[in-house]
């Protein structure tokens, strides 16, 4: 449920009934018999209005434009035919649009009897590097048919480059104008034609300073994109970008960049046009190029980085811009020729979607006095600031940018993580536009400026982040204030999505196994999306940081990305790097690790929660409790690791070192007089941290203690209220809903004291979710920092009760857990499909008590459905469901656990299926 009639409204970029749009509609009307079939045998409905395949995936991208050139795994939602089980599928792949329809074709799978609609091998024949190319496939479930999907782009990776890296000459001074910022650009000429597609494949080193990207990029003066992603400087990636939409056929066309970067200048750009004839036309960087310094337009002011990277302050002068030179047409011929610079070795495609630029139209702007103007975007943004206006030469704009307003209602631009946003925007004649190049993490613009400029309609924020698909998730629920907190933490994943997981756009802007993991559990909650966070584990696991616990999370990571996507080519790459993460040189004869605590910031230092205030008073040993539940933790997700890669033996010895080391920790951590874990052997002190890390990893659970210790351990844990750091709080959280403490969880998710989420919105303002609870905790805390953001997953896997329990998302445990809440409904993303949950009932306590549960299962998908009844009379509950017993209602197998009597349905099969009990 969305509605923010207090917030910015943002408009992302559309998508315009292009050439590829009509090429697709042709396409799609095809004929839908399947090879081996006849369209008269199929059942209605027929023609262009059947339901077709969507959400198709190439290496996990919808627009995947660095595949290999064999070997990548396709993916599809099947659409609702006859029982939703798909039976048989058909691929296409070809040179151009139109050849899907009318051949020749470069694969054509032919029917293939097959279930499998996630992580499907290409099987054709090797395709050529560099080449763009469109795929659809169709789907059989027995007698019915599907149309064609809408074709598709995907491209293979370039093994080789026609262009060269360049950059700006140096200058002959010292002393005089810099070369750290470059202004790049190339004219040319397309030949007539329809563009069927245009890819443009851009890298620029290094983005380690800034710790962002190094080059903006514009096609023929609109946005193209930005390259390149963040890696390590040892691993060079390049972005793929579809500019199809911005080319112009039969006339002039420009490539333009502006870099900045103190630290291996290097810009590559390779443009390749595709014809809808299929001839091709290829653009590269070289010498050709012409390009110049900055040359008074961004003087140097110093970085915004706050000391822990280098990013220019923007002290636009635009009476020094070379205007129009991102278009076609500008007279160019005064700049010098680019400067050839060394090829990028082992340069690789980026694995994940291009980020992009989403205009975001300000909550309001406000004149507080003349030439002083207040802008309220509604929502803080990862992005900048534009501004439209018509000007004098000489005029200023000081730019303030912040994440909160000071008492007296001015902006707080030197943010309390360091980076200060203030710059002066100097105007030429005439009207103009000006935005930032690189991204801030701010909600509110402080303009000061001369009395005689109207900024009014002057203001758009410029949010940069992955695209995003408001209809993937939905939350509404009988308590207004868990919806609210809900859609805080939605909007914190979506605002922060870049090209990798990072702590927060403000300060550090570092990658972090405890954010990731926390990260993927709430982007899965609420977005169908998985590349990125199978880049960012990837990237952990071979660039990890200090905590002692955080190097255990990355086989974590990794099999959750399994079980989300089916696609185990990552679990085998990163295996044996993964298992070598193990503290097994710290492993004693007692199956527990014993290792000094160390310190923070230094490797191996054990974290356990951050900041220092909010650990509970833990006690550090060398048997440190929450160390040793990640390190049982990593065991297990190493066995199922294993198992999926058919390393029976080690499958065996990981699952065995993790039964030695969990029964380990329940022998000597567990205080089952207290109902606690202790933090550690040698103390009796028991933070809350220690009995919530165990509880949330599995250490202590169904099957390894009694119903009755793990109702005292979630009592305990009920009875402290929120004793952990926002990031300590997804592991809180998991603990009390696995103790079955559903209650506890949701109050903790609608508290309003200074640990709450609430207190976040409420009192301090923020709308993305913060890094600590209040400043009170952690002074330099930043307002944009996602590894808060575990409500929006706490929801979609224990509220709404949907968890994959089978790689692929093949199959799906729902369970519901509801505390006090007497309704619940929402929508949660899965690579096959949405899996929709309602839940309508009586108070708890109710005279006469009803329940209804409506799940509704994506096709090629199954379900198990869990009712949790307490003591209530299970013969009351029924399920109706089509693909049970022919339709007919069935009893459901009663089980018990921690919170009373759980009555099990199914499993049941794709569509719509409803328990009820009707309150008789």
């Amino acid at each position: 449920m969305r509605s923010h009639p207090s917030l910015g409204h943002e408009r992302t970029p559309a998508t315009a009934p292009s050439r590829r749009t009509v090429l697709a509609a042709a396409a799609g009307a095809a004929a839908t018999a399947l090879p081996g079939t006849t369209a008269a045998a199929d059942p209605p409905p027929t023609g262009p209005g059947r339901p077709v395949p969507t959400g198709l995936l190439a290496d996990l991208l919808p627009r995947a434009l660095g595949l290999p050139t064999e070997g990548f795994l396709l993916s599809w939602q099947v659409p609702p035919l006859g029982d939703g089980r798909q039976t048989h599928h058909q691929v296409q792949i070809a040179a151009t649009p139109g050849r899907l329809v009318t051949g020749p074709r470069v694969w054509d799978s032919g029917t293939v009897a097959s279930a499998a609609s996630v992580s499907v091998p290409y099987g054709g024949p090797p395709l050529a590097p560099g080449t763009a190319y469109w795929w659809r496939v169709r789907t059989r479930a027995g007698a019915w048919a599907s149309g064609w999907s809408e074709p598709t782009l995907l491209a293979t990776a370039a093994d080789r480059w026609t262009a060269d890296p360049v950059w700006v000459a140096p200058g002959p001074d010292p002393s005089g104008p810099d070369d750290t910022w470059a202004l790049l650009r190339h004219e040319f000429r397309l030949p007539p034609g329809e563009v069927a597609a245009g890819i443009l494949r851009v890298a620029a080193l290094s983005p380690v300073p800034a710790r962002q990207y190094p080059a903006k990029l514009w096609c023929n003066g609109a946005p193209a994109g930005y390259a390149s992603v963040r890696s390590s400087a040892g691993d060079p990636r390049y972005a793929s970008l579809d500019v199809t939409d911005a080319l112009r056929p039969g006339a002039a066309n420009v490539l333009a960049a502006l870099c900045w970067t103190t630290s291996d200048q290097r810009f590559l750009a390779q443009l390749d046009v595709v014809f809808a004839d299929g001839s091709r036309a290829t653009i590269g960087s070289g010498t050709a190029w012409r390009a110049r310094r900055q040359d008074g337009l961004l003087p140097d002011h110093g970085s915004t980085g706050g000391g822990y990277y280098t990013a220019p302050q923007e002290y636009w002068d635009l009476r020094h811009e070379p205007a129009g030179w991102t278009e076609p047409g500008f007279d160019d011929s005064a700049w010098p020729a680019a400067v050839r610079r060394p090829a990028i070795a082992a340069l690789a495609p980026a694995p994940v979607e291009p980020v992009r630029l989403h205009d975001v139209t300000p909550a309001a702007v406000r004149r507080v006095a003349d030439g002083h103007w207040l802008v309220d975007l509604g929502r803080e943004i990862a992005g900048g600031l534009a501004l439209r206006v018509d000007g004098r030469a000489g005029q200023e704009i000081e730019v303030r940018l912040g994440e909160e307003l000071n008492a007296d209602g001015t902006v707080r631009y030197a943010l309390r993580a360091g980076p200060v946003y203030r710059e002066v925007w100097t105007l030429r004649d005439g009207p103009q536009r000006v935005e930032h190049w690189g991204y801030r993490g701010f909600r509110y613009a402080e303009l000061l400026c001369d009395p005689g400029l109207e900024l009014t309609d002057a203001v758009t924020g410029r949010a940069w982040r992955l695209d995003w698909r408001d209809a993937d998730s939905s939350f509404a629920s009988s308590d207004p204030d868990l919806d609210r907190v809900w859609e805080f933490c939605r909007y914190s994943i979506e605002a922060t999505r870049g090209d990798l997981y990072q702590d927060t756009p403000t300060r550090e802007r570092g990658p972090y196994e405890g954010d990731a993991l926390i990260n993927q559990l709430s982007e899965y909650a609420v977005q169908r999306s998985y590349a990125l966070a199978r880049y960012s584990g990837s990237y952990l696991t071979r660039n990890g940081t200090w905590p002692t616990e955080y190097r255990l999370m990355c086989a974590l990571i990794a099999w959750r990305d399994y079980l989300h996507t089916g696609d185990a080519r990552r679990l085998g790459a990163d295996y044996d790097l993964l298992a070598a993460k193990n503290l097994t040189a710290w492993l004693g004869p007692d199956d527990l690790v014993h290792k000094a605590p160390g310190t923070s910031s230094k490797d191996l230092g054990d974290l356990v929660d951050w900041p220092v205030a909010c650990r509970d008073g833990y006690v550090f040993t060398d048997t440190n409790t929450v160390v040793n539940a990640f390190q049982y933790a990593a065991f297990d997700a190493l066995a199922k690791i294993a198992d999926a890669l058919g390393r029976g033996a080690d499958a065996t010895r990981w699952r065995a070192q993790a039964g030695r080391t969990g029964e380990a920790m329940r022998a000597t951590l567990l205080d089952t007089a207290q109902g606690r874990f202790v933090d550690g052997a040698g103390t009796t002190h028991s933070a809350q941290h220690a009995t919530a890390f165990p509880l949330a990893l599995g250490v202590a659970g169904p099957g390894t203690v009694p119903d009755r210790v793990l109702r005292e351990l979630g009592a305990t844990l009920a009875a402290g209220g929120m004793r952990t750091s926002v990031y300590g709080a997804q592991f809180l959280l998991d603990a009390l809903f696995a103790a079955g403490r559903a209650d506890a969880a949701l109050a903790l998710l609608t508290a309003r004291d200074t640990t709450s989420w609430l207190h976040m919105l409420d009192d301090l303002g923020a709308t993305i979710v913060t890094e600590a609870w209040d400043p009170s905790l952690k002074p330099n805390m930043t307002f944009s920092h996602a590894w808060a953001s575990a409500p929006v997953n706490a929801v979609a896997r224990h509220v709404l009760g949907v968890e994959v329990s089978a790689p692929g998302a093949a199959a799906f445990t729902i369970r519901p857990r509801l505390g006090a809440l007497t309704r619940v409904h929402g929508t949660v993303p899965s690579i096959r499909g949405p899996v929709a949950v309602a839940v309508e009932r009586t108070p708890p306590g109710a005279a006469r008590p009803a329940c209804r549960l409506t799940a509704t299962v994506p096709p090629n998908a199954t379900a198990r459905l869990l009712v949790e009844i307490g003591d209530d009379d299970p013969g009351a509950y029924r399920l109706r469901s089509a693909a049970v017993r022919g339709g007919r209602p069935v009893p459901g197998r009663v089980l018990s656990d921690v919170t009373g009597t759980v009555l099990e349905f199914g499993p049941v099969g794709p569509g719509t299926a409803t328990v009820l009990r009707d309150g008789r």
